[in-house]
């Protein structure tokens, strides 16, 4: 597999790594970010994706479970898979901080906010990402912070310096929304890092009213949960053995505020990539990413379909909602036996595919 454009650029200025303190955090995707920080004093790597943190795991000869946050300790390693406010007592004090831009702007304040706190005054701030992320104009949120400069460009990547000097209060958290589903209401934490802010997106607003009539018997899998909505609206409807699962800790931390939030106690968290490691269920519930950081892919949701008759019990049923453009359908139809669309508006389609 070949490494990552931002990888490559940070590769050619591994100098930046070499006897310090850093703290690595943002859109750490790709796990030979791990191998940089080698020949530092102390590395603690802040990773929200599950599969990039299992890699970098193996990496040291470590394993993870799929229970969150979690540690792991090497040498002078620390890997921590936590959303950004858990991880926050488990981070010592540093002198460089190495940020991967998150394609979601106001997520990079928020980390830069959250963090400054663990730099003195004189540490050095790096930003590094795709230009078209958003790297080549990072230098704006870098200057009020203190002296910045550009160090280096490189496979349409930016790599940007700053001394850090000045204290920054620039991020606000994103209010709490309402949604009502026929006669469940819910009130969620929303959050920078997660799918949809400010209010429920369409795709899944369609996919709850779909599955509103659902008579509730036994197990149901809210499969890539976000804020955790789906699992809690499952719960509301009288399921009682819910798991929701993502391969985002923010994701996680999100659904577990949410379910808090709500009164709901009996769903289940758990970290996972789709379906691998997950149990068989009756229902499971999905509305499918379709971005990696600032990439569009539909290979993760196309393996899930292939699989997911194996995490179905028989009679099960998948209720997947998608953008109809994605052309879901005819892979559904080639793995299940009965597929219909039971509802769709002029972006969305909720498809019900039950495994005879």
């Amino acid at each position: 597999m070949a490494n990552s454009p931002v990888f490559e650029l940070l590769q050619r200025n591994k100098d930046i790594f070499e006897k310090r303190n850093l703290i690595i955090a943002g859109d750490v995707f790709d796990p030979m970010i791990l191998s940089l920080v080698k020949d530092s004093t102390h590395a603690t790597v802040i990773c929200d994706n599950f599969v990039a943190c299992k890699a970098m795991a193996a990496m040291i000869g470590q394993s993870m479970g799929s229970d969150f946050p979690q540690v792991i300790s090497y040498k002078h390693v620390e890997l921590i898979f936590s959303d950004i406010e858990s991880a926050q007592q488990k981070i010592p004090q540093a002198d460089t901080l190495v940020l991967l831009l998150s394609k979601a702007k106001q997520q990079t304040v928020k980390l830069l906010n959250l963090l400054e706190e663990k730099l003195d005054k004189g540490s050095y701030i790096y930003t590094a990402g795709s230009n078209d992320g958003g790297a080549k104009s990072a230098d704006s949120l870098l200057k009020p912070m203190g002296a910045t400069i550009k160090v280096d460009l490189a496979r349409k990547c930016t790599l940007f310096k700053a001394i850090y000097e000045n204290p920054v209060n620039t991020y606000s958290q994103p209010k709490d929304i309402d949604v009502a589903i026929g006669d469940i209401s819910m009130k969620l934490h929303q959050d920078t890092a997660v799918f949809s802010q400010g209010k429920l997106d369409k795709g899944t607003e369609l996919l709850l009213n779909s599955i509103a009539k659902i008579v509730p018997q036994g197990k149901a899998l809210d499969l890539g949960c976000g804020c955790g909505v789906v699992g809690i609206f499952l719960s509301k409807l009288g399921f009682k053995d819910v798991t929701s699962s993502d391969v985002s800790a923010s994701a996680l931390h999100l659904t577990l505020e949410n379910t808090k939030l709500n009164s709901v106690t009996d769903v289940k968290i758990v970290a996972a990539d789709m379906l691998s490691g997950l149990d068989k269920y009756d229902v499971i519930a999905v509305n499918p990413p379709f971005h990696v950081g600032i990439s569009t892919t539909t290979a993760p949701t196309i393996n899930m379909i292939i699989n997911a008759s194996e995490h179905l019990n028989k009679g099960g049923v998948l209720y997947l909602v998608a953008n109809s453009h994605l052309g879901y359908g005819e892979i559904l139809k080639q793995n299940f036996s009965s597929v219909e669309i039971i509802s769709s508006s002029n972006t969305f389609t909720v498809y019900k595919a039950v495994n005879a």
